[in-house]
């Protein structure tokens, strides 16, 4: 079970370049994000460490069951649909971006609103599937595409048109203080644990988290190749010009691989997978959240047939996405997402204490 932990660890991850993370970070490179760089790691291990040993406490129960041990009714309502809400916002976020790219990349004829369509209804489907089944979807999704990933984030380290004294003009920067925004936007890369806010129901009694260590070290690794790559192939002052960085990023490198040249095409499609598993794991935890607040309502981890009440809440969530879009645009959204970004780490920083206070007062399971 120690894997699929892992793979939601990965998936947000590796999502996190699709995000405006990279940009944030990359325009406050003189003030403050190198710096955030080296705290984020810190924080994450010890946000990991204390969730993970607080949900062992509590063997296949999720946080709205937890929850509803120890806290008055009205306060699980309130909480669940908070929660519900930010796991619909981030990955509405990443959604409405990528239909962005590819309106940009892919075909600029092509009407963006239809392609978010598409994408949500998609990803909605996918999202009212039970918990088990998500659990493996995201475990093929990690499977096809994290290793194409990871090899085109090698070649672009390899790469001869990497400019290590860009890299290096920036990084003297590190003793500048970090800033809230720049941490909350470093600390993304490691929000992939608080999946097991729902997902510790798939995991049984007795069950122990392994190499809790790899986690913030791969994450390190992750985000420094975030930050420095775009850096070394745009230089200290022409990186600061884009918005989606790591898709023109991708776009300067070049492969000789018979129909793999342009390496932004192979980019973006695989990307596309991972944004719709992303969707698809964000808006089946929200939906999963709402469903805690009915009264009755009992967790399934593995039904063999979708609820109607799981259609009319991801109906409600891709239309939500999809006025999103109509009424917002780069600016706004980039506008949001950063105050989003902050908001994200305060709660996450909550949520933990929280729940790992709680874990205190209950007795480790024989």
């Amino acid at each position: 079970m120690n894997r699929y932990f892992f793979y939601n660890f990965m998936l947000v991850s590796l999502m996190n370049l699709m995000l405006f993370v990279p940009h944030i970070l990359v325009k406050n490179r003189y003030s403050g994000g190198v710096s955030s760089l080296l705290v984020a790691p810190v924080i994450g291990a010890i946000l990991i460490y204390m969730f993970t040993n607080a949900m062992t406490r509590y063997p296949g129960l999720g946080f709205p069951e937890i929850m509803k041990l120890h806290c008055p009714r009205w306060l699980v309502s309130l909480t669940s649909i908070f929660f519900a809400v930010m796991w619909w916002f981030s990955s509405t976020i990443v959604v409405v971006a990528y239909a962005v790219l590819i309106n940009r990349f892919f075909n600029p004829d092509a009407n963006t609103t239809v392609i978010l369509i598409m994408m949500v209804i998609a990803a909605a489907y996918a999202a009212s599937r039970s918990t088990l089944t998500i659990a493996f979807i995201i475990e093929i999704g990690i499977i096809v595409n994290a290793p194409i990933i990871l090899f085109i984030l090698f070649k672009m380290v390899r790469s001869p048109q990497l400019n290590f004294d860009a890299i290096r003009v920036v990084a003297n920067h590190v003793m500048e203080m970090p800033t809230i925004i720049t941490i909350a936007a470093a600390t993304l890369i490691f929000t992939g644990y608080i999946h097991l806010a729902l997902f510790n129901r798939l995991f049984p009694p007795n069950f122990r988290f392994k190499h809790l260590y790899i986690y913030p070290i791969l994450g390190f690794v992750i985000l420094l190749i975030t930050f420095f790559v775009p850096i070394g192939f745009h230089g200290t002052e022409g990186v600061d010009r884009y918005i989606y960085l790591w898709a023109v990023t991708s776009d300067s490198l070049s492969m000789q691989y018979g129909f793999i040249e342009r390496v932004m095409f192979l980019f973006l499609i695989v990307f596309l997978n991972l944004t719709l598993v992303y969707t698809m794991s964000g808006w089946h935890l929200g939906m999963e959240y709402i469903k805690s607040c009915f009264k009755g309502s009992k967790p399934e981890i593995d039904s063999p047939k979708a609820p109607k009440s799981n259609y009319i809440i991801l109906g409600v969530f891709a239309t939500a996405t999809v006025l999103y879009l109509i009424f917002t645009n780069e600016k706004i959204n980039y506008l949001i997402t950063s105050y989003w970004l902050v908001l994200r780490m305060f709660t996450e920083v909550v949520s933990v204490l929280w729940v790992f206070i709680l874990s205190r007062r209950r007795l480790r399971p024989e």
